[in-house]
């Protein structure tokens, strides 16, 4: 496996900030590089397979990026990207860890919102992200670029799951292979099923 760490981010802060915050004063310092390469790997590298994102990695990083890779990059991945790196960074600027352990990001001319308008808008975040992610990989797969990705068509990954939740928390089957969740639900006792008890409880 190539080392793909050396190389710059798909993404700048900057740029999730730009294309997914609604605030565009938002410090780019929360979106750190680390958070970023976090979604690099939880939701994109899966998708393109192992190569292809090496290769998109390595041209980026070098400013070798072919026109192929340049379109690719600028229509699809760097939007969809943007709005996985939303997701994965919100709960750092909500909360952060502290001597007194985790608080609440707060200043005086703003308030926290409840738990349930909190899921709500990570939800949304996520489904936003996916329908960027759907896009993109149409149009990798599309008839019409045919050949012109054959790194990504030779090396293409195995289709995967959706992703599920449990006990309120998403689960990506690309990362978490085989995993099925707990084997019964806390509440109820009904068996799992794809991270879901099917019995209209409110903790699955």
């Amino acid at each position: 496996m190539a080392n793909t760490r050396q190389y710059t981010t798909l993404v700048s802060a900057g740029e999730v900030i730009d294309k997914t915050f609604t605030n565009k004063n938002t410090d780019p310092v929360l979106v750190s590089e680390n958070t970023i390469v976090l979604a690099e790997l939880a939701h994109i590298r899966p998708l393109l397979g192992e190569k292809f994102y090496a290769e998109l990695k390595e041209q980026h990083d070098l400013g070798t990026l072919t026109a192929n890779n340049q379109e690719f990059m600028t229509y699809y991945l760097e939007d969809c990207l943007s709005w996985f790196v939303r997701f994965e960074v919100v709960n750092d600027i909500m909360s952060n860890i502290s001597s007194s352990g985790v608080v609440h990001n707060i200043d005086e001319f703003s308030r926290i919102i409840n738990q349930d308008a909190y899921n709500a808008f990570k939800q949304d975040t996520y489904r936003k992200a996916e329908i960027f992610a759907n896009d993109m990989m149409d149009f990798l797969n599309s008839t019409d670029e045919s050949g012109n990705y054959t790194t990504y068509t030779s090396n293409r990954p195995n289709s995967m799951s959706d992703t599920y939740k449990n006990h309120g928390m998403i689960f990506y089957d690309s990362i978490y292979d085989g995993y099925s969740g707990v084997e019964s639900c806390f509440d109820c006792g009904n068996p799992y099923v794809n991270g879901n008890c099917n019995c209209g409880c409110d903790n699955c």
